[in-house]
């Protein structure tokens, strides 16, 4: 069986730190836990996969 491999560049855009930064931030304020489905949500559209 032959080896194979895979190269995948992952770029995040600028804002996606900051803002799971800001939503941790927001919850531990009120006390409350972020809908997790919405914030991955969110932040997976800064999130690029590319395939050379």
């Amino acid at each position: 069986m032959a080896a194979s491999s895979i190269t995948v560049t992952i770029r995040i855009a600028w804002w996606v730190n900051p803002y799971i930064s800001a939503v941790n931030a927001f919850a531990a304020m009120a006390g409350m836990t972020p809908d997790v489905d919405k914030v991955v949500a969110t932040a997976m559209r800064g999130v690029k996969f590319r395939f050379p």
